[in-house]
């Protein structure tokens, strides 16, 4: 079996240890190739896996693809990959899927939407991707794709060659259900395995899930729906900078001596690589400038709790920009002005709209947004440290592009409004409603909540059939190592390592019983 990985940073340790642990057991591993991302973390992993690159790998590079831009594109050869290839999104979706190809340079600090590359060199970078990437394909000849998310390029014209040509795809991806991950063979939600899990339990098949989907729905109900992984809630942190580390000498010299490393480097030209000098301008002094501008904006317009219960209201919880729910999941919705101003005209008319930032964006959005944003008739803002869940209770409905803040909605029983991609679009119409068609956003709004019925069977087979087709593993706390994010339970990165592989092994394997094409064709 030929295994091509794609990886992003530190997936590629994550990706590397889970081929190991697949070598080492009963799958007969012959060609491995990986897509890499990230110069600068490639360079730190190669400190440690020096003998990585002699290990007869198949190895492509993000960065030396990205750097090639400065030819004319053929346009023709372009026309005939996407004929080729297809893609809901077409070959495009490759790069607005990449925020570090259409987003601006700044936009992993701060809400950037300058271009940073005119479309001649765009459409280059894509058509040196493909053909890089087809290159890999026909070198390798993957059986089996592995992937985690898609954020990237390469991530993305990898999935559409595999689909072009058979190969088996697990794409890696949380199911924002304790610590359930999954592996799909789409990059869209709902997934057809889960898709078929559910339909099988909605029509009267038994699950070994039940109690724990019922168990995890009281948890919900009576505490909170966090996730592992998830960043723990915080309290503006654009104003808590710690500048204790760049106070003294040692710390003075030790960053000016990394800066002037990183200049040298390959990642100084990396466009996955931000500046580290940009990265400690925004978040040492532009960032929480910002965050008490904003404050200051905003601080009257805030909505009190008093306020919220004379209030009839739906709430909208800000996304994070750039991320792969509205880059991906939502990609008609990029713009969330124009989404707010869409859901404010079709409200009913004793009803307003409520927003609220989130946390992880104070200090990254710009003041311009807010002034917008509030510009729009019927539209209020709640202060960013209410808490979220108060603001749910409260409502008469939530609305989302994606996200897990409509999972808890529905679980806790509000009805949920849905505009992108969402896993828990599955649940019927009188709990979740999706909007397929913007012109009869206000009709759907007033039919879901004229009509809606918390059914806690289908909640109990939505829950059910995720865990029958996910493990419990540690993935961003352990995996990946990400740093302040909630954690279900202590574990190590071996273990966790060997519950992954296993889980893969299974799937290439036997596949998941669940996966049946009279239910996934729904889908």
């Amino acid at each position: 079996m030929n295994i091509l990985y794609c990886t992003q940073s530190s997936s590629l340790r994550l990706f590397h240890s889970v081929n190991s642990a697949l070598d080492s057991n009963d799958i007969s591993v012959e060609s491995v190739g990986f897509t890499i991302a990230d110069s600068y973390n490639y360079e730190q992993w190669l400190n440690d896996n020096s003998s990585f690159e002699k290990g007869g790998y198949h190895i492509l590079k993000e960065w030396e693809v990205t750097d090639k831009r400065n030819a004319k594109p053929d346009l023709d050869k372009l026309a005939a990959y996407e004929k080729e290839l297809g893609g809901e999104a077409g070959l495009f979706g490759a790069i607005v899927a990449d925020r570090r190809m259409f987003m601006g340079p700044d936009c992993t600090y701060s809400q950037d939407y300058r271009r940073r590359f005119s479309d001649d060199e765009l459409l280059c970078i894509l058509q040196h991707g493909l053909e890089e990437m087809e290159r890999l394909f026909n070198e390798l000849k993957p059986d089996v794709l592995v992937s985690f998310i898609s954020v990237t390029m390469l991530d993305y014209l990898a999935y559409l060659f595999a689909k072009a040509r058979g190969v088996r795809i697990f794409n890696l991806r949380p199911t924002r259900i304790g610590d359930r991950v999954s592996f799909s063979n789409m990059l869209n939600d709902p997934s057809p395995e889960l898709s078929a899990a559910y339909f099988k339990l909605e029509q009267g098949s038994d699950s070994k899930y039940k109690q724990d989907a019922k168990d995890y729905i009281k948890r919900v109900k009576e505490k909170h729906g966090r996730y592992e992984g998830v960043i723990k809630p915080s309290d503006k942190p654009a104003l808590k900078v710690n500048t204790s580390q760049f106070m003294k000498l040692g710390g003075v010299l030790r960053l000016v001596g990394n800066y002037i490393r990183y200049r040298r480097s390959i990642s100084a030209k990396d466009n996955h690589v931000a500046d580290p000098l940009r990265n400690i301008i925004f978040n040492l002094w532009k960032n929480p400038r910002r965050a008490k501008k904003a404050n200051s904006l905003l601080k009257d317009e805030y909505i009190s709790g008093k306020a919220l219960k004379k209030l009839r209201y739906v709430f909208y919880p800000l996304h994070t920009e750039p991320e792969v729910s509205l880059l991906v999941y939502g990609r008609p919705y990029v713009n969330q002005i124009e989404v707010i101003r869409m859901l404010a005209m079709s409200l009913p008319i004793d009803t307003v709209l409520l927003i609220k930032e989130h946390p992880w964006m104070v200090g990254k959005r710009s003041l311009a947004s807010y002034k917008k944003l509030l510009n729009i008739p019927r539209v209020m803002i709640a202060d960013p440290k209410q808490d979220a869940r108060i603001l749910i209770q409260e409502s008469d409905m939530i609305a989302v592009i994606t996200g897990s803040v409509a999972l808890e909605a529905a679980l806790i029983g509000k009805p949920v409004l849905t505009l992108g991609d969402c896993p828990y679009n599955l649940l019927p119409d009188s709990m979740i409603r999706r909007c397929d068609d913007p012109r009869r956003l206000q009709s759907i709004i007033r039919e879901l909540l004229e009509e809606y019925n918390y059914d806690d069977v289908a909640l109990e087979n939505y829950v059910a059939g995720v865990m029958e087709t996910s493990v419990g593993v540690n993935l961003y706390s352990v995996l990946l190592e990400k740093k302040n994010v909630y954690i279900e339970r202590g574990s190590t990165y071996n273990d966790e390592i060997e519950k992954l592989a296993n889980y893969l092994h299974l799937l290439i394997n036997d596949g998941l019983e669940s996966l049946n094409t009279e239910y996934s064709a729904k889908w």
